[in-house]
């Protein structure tokens, strides 16, 4: 499904442009950690977009799943900002009306809940709270977490922050300035 609308929001978005500056070479999926539970990896994502088949890629959970360690951006060799995309394609999936499936929302509340209590992210704590409510996922998951950890690219709990009391002092004080602005 061919949407310009969408191309011309999604070039005009900050970053937007970069998409078309992709060359498909894979350094970002095979950097993904969370590659496995996305419908399309961000290489194939940049090829849908690229192909002006926005809608299916704003519909897929890529962008919503992606945990935003910005190692793909990283280490593209284009220097394209694929994590700032991921976020603008996020915005523009809700400017068009698309929201994310329950279980990406509920990825997004663990995500909150890990983040506001280490001050960090750790992928597998990530993964291990939001598997708890799939046991059959969780038992298939295991030879690929064990293969992550084993190449040092999964940590099962976060290093603390050294002021974690200051970190929450700020986040509630965030929370606050959302609420009341």
């Amino acid at each position: 499904m061919h949407s310009h609308g969408h191309l011309r929001d999604l070039l005009a978005l900050p970053g937007g442009d970069q998409i078309l500056k992709c060359i498909q070479c894979g350094t970002c999926s095979g950097s993904c950690s969370m590659i496995e539970v996305m419908d399309y990896g961000p290489r194939r994502l940049f090829a849908l977009l690229k192909g002006g088949d926005i809608t299916l890629a704003l519909r897929s959970n890529t962008c919503w799943v992606c945990s935003s360690c910005y190692l793909c951006s990283v280490r593209c060799p284009r220097g394209i900002e694929i994590t700032e995309i991921m976020y603008a394609l996020k915005r523009l999936a809700i400017k068009v009306g698309i929201r994310p499936p329950n279980k990406v929302y509920r990825l997004y509340q663990i995500f909150a809940a890990v983040v506001a209590e280490d001050g960090r992210l750790s992928e597998g704590q990530l993964m291990r709270r939001f598997l708890l409510g799939h046991p059959a996922e969780a038992l298939s998951r295991i030879p690929l977490a064990l293969k992550l950890k084993e190449k040092g690219r999964l940590e099962f709990q976060a290093r603390r922050l050294v002021d974690l009391e200051g970190f929450k002092k700020a986040l509630s004080r965030a929370w606050q300035l959302e609420e009341n602005p």
